[in-house]
């Protein structure tokens, strides 16, 4: 693995001189959630992470910055690595700039597949909560937030599975206040991308938690029915991150999907 520096961004390559898959992490996390994905993926794929503005290893910034911020730094990762067209997967906040960047930039894509993501904006009451974390944030730390948030990402049973929460838990523990803040600002600054996929002509993998309550199946449908070319796969018994607690499943989803895309 060679770990690099693009545009202040801590980026982990993984190497190979085959077709690039790239994965963009979820909030309030990082691309060590993708653990399980780097070693399932890497002998077949050229695998590529990276840590968001704000998040993780890449913390070197004012914490003030937008969605297509974060959209300019995912195409600044591609054309530093000079990958070309690129197969993405994102998840949550993942997903969000990686459906303004197919909006933006389709045809730098072979693929894309969408997990527990949606197209929508936010509207006026998710609004509101974002200022009101960062409110909370702003007064009293990241304890009682993330303490509460933990229990929204995963599903009852998973957040019970100590392998699982404590993986995930270690993970938000490294995130700062203001990487926190920042993202919850980028995320609201979101456009609506959902009637954009109408027009997109790029294979979709669509992916939801069976009990995923921050995205749940409606969204997934939602992108289902205006992406023309895409296939929704619900995983069984997981919440909003499928690819922690269920990465069996998740990962020969994608690996079938990809792998159909070459026959």
């Amino acid at each position: 693995m060679n770990s690099l520096k693009i545009n202040n961004l801590s980026v982990f390559d993984f190497g190979g001189d085959k077709e690039p898959l790239i994965f963009v992490h979820a909030f309030p996390l990082s691309s060590k959630m993708w653990k399980q994905q780097v070693e399932y993926f890497q002998n077949n794929y050229h695998v590529i992470t990276y840590d968001i503005r704000g998040m993780g290893e890449s913390k070197v910034s004012d914490y003030q910055y937008m969605m297509e911020t974060f959209v300019n730094d995912f195409f600044s990762v591609i054309d530093n690595l000079g990958l070309g067209t690129i197969s993405a997967c994102g998840l949550s906040m993942g997903g969000y700039i990686i459906l303004r960047a197919l909006t933006k930039n389709p045809e730098r894509f072979r693929a894309v597949i969408l997990s527990d993501t949606k197209a929508e904006a936010d509207d006026n009451d998710a609004l509101i909560n974002r200022s009101q974390s960062i409110i909370q944030i702003k007064n009293n730390g990241l304890k009682d937030f993330l303490e509460n948030f933990i229990k929204k990402l995963i599903s009852a049973e998973s957040f019970n599975n100590q392998g699982i929460f404590k993986f995930i838990n270690a993970i938000i523990q490294e995130q700062s206040p203001e990487g926190i803040c920042g993202a919850q600002i980028a995320m609201a600054t979101r456009i609506e991308t959902l009637e954009q996929l109408k027009n997109i002509d790029v294979a979709a993998l669509i992916i939801v938690g069976e009990k995923d309550i921050l995205t749940p199946i409606k969204y997934a449908d939602n992108m289902r029915n205006n992406l023309k070319k895409s296939d929704i796969v619900i995983v069984p018994g997981t919440g909003h991150l499928p690819n922690i607690e269920n990465p069996e499943f998740f990962n020969h989803a994608v690996f079938t999907f990809l792998n159909n895309l070459k026959t």
